[in-house]
């Protein structure tokens, strides 16, 4: 059974977990891109990127400029001075999003877009490819610069990985609609495919950046992407779906990377069904001897670069190219930091696929500007159970896997971990405090309760009738108790609820006194983990 179950939830990850390393910024949750306060703070735009129309969509190229254009886009948040943003690609991920390509002209549409991950200290000015890092912008939309037909935005960034969608033929290209992953380690990348030099710009030694010279890199045998022409006039395209999955090494298995193109989704979800569409055998993390073929990540968090999309379209084209919708999940702990906003209003803490909601009740002010930092610890399922579960009066139980957040063996798109929420507070200068709690919060005043809502994909068959949700006396111990209210399933988003008086020390007497109203623990320290009990219905 599939559930989107949401969890009301406070949780302080144990202490076997904490000497893990998280990132700190925000994650990638875009269904759409309407609300203009995220799509301006966490989205780096370059080139000809923009957020046009109602409701806007994130827009590569557009197809009514009678010139070059090329784009980059990155996730950043821009609310920090130095910009943070890079993600912990090193431990794996998991990406949905969905394009559509629009043309405006007949009759030479092009060229696509492409998923990038890099860690870029530089561009081939010689392609007409400019900048670094988060402000790198690859060829196709210079002005002054010779040909760049097919150059898909990314052309000329060094140090970066690319899964381009290309929908037109080039002198290097097998067909005009295929997928391709393009790499040359830390050197500079290109969209060639083919063995020669080519030009692209004044560079006219361009090489191939194919991850592998056959065609396991490589497949035309997909639907049509893209728009259509007949010679006189084009159609638009039909919007198409991705899903992108990383997993790294381990152990004496490969590392793979998995790309789905129109899948069938999991009704409600962005969960594919079936085997993807292209996997190949990768690993990240470069090697001169071993693995040249990897990217020189940026050490933070285990090893982490920026991520985002490329398009390009030549005078001749004349495309919207449009990214609608983009979830990026990690594998790994992720850490963010929100100011908690005024009581009915949710502090929201989003992980891709996954997120964490935190709302006072109505009536709370934050006039300090209390901060709350929220760690998401992907956990393993059989160790959180030998060390956690294991000789409990829940020893019956297990942890609720979220699909997406980890790797199996083999990898699959349904693979997952379950996920330990941590809850921290501090003041507006970062230094630690106790979170805001809420006295009122008893049997007869149950509106006066923090309410923390925790959202998920899951293949677990978890039911009204098994699940359960667990609290501990102290942060890091084995004194489980039961604080379960009840669950609710929808078609699309579940919800399970749970009730306490406070964090630790008896404190779920709330729990078992309540039963008609969702309710959600305070703050403080102790451990909550969702579970269920598979040998009930």
């Amino acid at each position: 059974m599939l559930s989107r179950i949401r969890f009301s939830s406070l949780a302080l990850v144990p202490a076997m977990l904490l000497f893990l390393c998280v990132s700190s910024s925000a994650q990638i949750t875009f269904e759409d891109f309407s609300d203009t306060s995220l799509t301006t703070r966490y989205l780096q735009l370059n080139g000809s990127a923009s957020l046009p129309g109602t409701p806007p969509v994130l827009r590569l190229t557009k197809g009514s400029d009678p010139s070059n254009e090329g784009s980059t886009v990155y996730f950043q948040d821009k609310t920090h001075i130095q910009g943070l943003g890079k993600q912990p690609v090193a431990s794996g991920f998991t990406s949905w999003f969905a394009f559509q390509i629009n043309s405006l002209q007949c009759c030479s549409p092009g060229d696509g877009i492409a998923f990038i991950v890099q860690n870029s200290t530089g561009t081939d000015m010689s392609m007409c490819a400019s900048g670094l890092g988060v402000i790198a912008l690859g060829a196709g939309g210079s002005q002054t610069c010779p040909d760049q037909g097919g150059a898909l935005g990314y052309a000329g960034i060094n140090n970066s990985l690319v899964v381009e969608f290309d929908v037109v033929q080039d002198l290097w290209d097998p067909t005009s609609n295929h997928i391709a992953i393009q790499t040359c380690g830390p050197n500079i990348n290109t969209p060639v495919h083919l063995p020669g030099d080519f030009s692209i710009g004044n560079n006219n030694q361009v090489q191939s950046c194919l991850l592998y010279q056959s065609q396991q890199s490589i497949d035309s045998n997909i639907p049509v992407m893209g728009g259509t022409c007949n010679g006189e006039t084009c159609m638009d395209g039909s919007t198409q779906n991705v899903v992108l999955g990383y997993t790294p090494p381990s152990g004496n298995q490969q590392g793979s990377l998995q790309i789905w193109l129109d899948p069938m989704f999991l009704s409600g979800t962005h969960i594919p069904i079936g085997p993807p569409t292209m996997a190949v055998p990768y690993n990240i993390v470069y090697d001169a001897e071993n693995n040249p073929s990897g990217l020189q990540l940026d050490p933070a968090n285990g090893g982490s670069a920026w991520v985002g999309f490329t398009a390009s379209q030549p005078i001749a084209g004349g495309e919207n190219q449009d990214i609608l919708g983009w979830e990026f999940t990690l594998h790994s702990p992720v850490q963010i930091t929100e100011t908690i906003q005024p009581g009915g209003t949710p502090t929201v803490f989003a992980f891709g696929a996954h997120q964490s909601a935190v709302t006072y009740p109505q009536g709370f002010q934050n006039p300090s500007g209390v901060q709350m930092t929220v760690t998401a610890t992907p956990v393993d399922r059989q160790t959180f159970y030998q060390m956690r579960l294991a000789g409990t009066q829940f020893a019956n139980e297990q942890c609720i896997v979220y699909a997406g957040t980890g790797s199996g063996n083999p990898p699959t798109s349904t693979n997952g971990n379950c996920v330990v929420y941590s809850y921290t507070c501090q003041d507006s200068s970062g230094n630690p405090v106790t979170c805001p709690s809420e006295p009122l919060c008893t049997d007869p005043q149950q509106d006066q309760c923090i309410n923390v809502d925790t959202s998920f994909y899951t293949m677990d068959n978890v039911t009204a009738t098994n699940a359960d949700y667990l609290e501990n006396d102290m942060m890091g111990d084995n004194n489980w108790m039961s604080i379960f209210l009840s669950f609710q399933p929808r078609k699309i988003d579940s919800s399970t609820s749970g009730g306490t008086r406070g964090f630790g020390g008896g404190g779920s007497q709330l729990a078992r006194k309540v039963s008609k109203k969702v309710l959600a623990p305070q703050v403080g320290s102790a451990d909550i983990v969702a579970t269920f009990n598979p040998t009930k219905p």
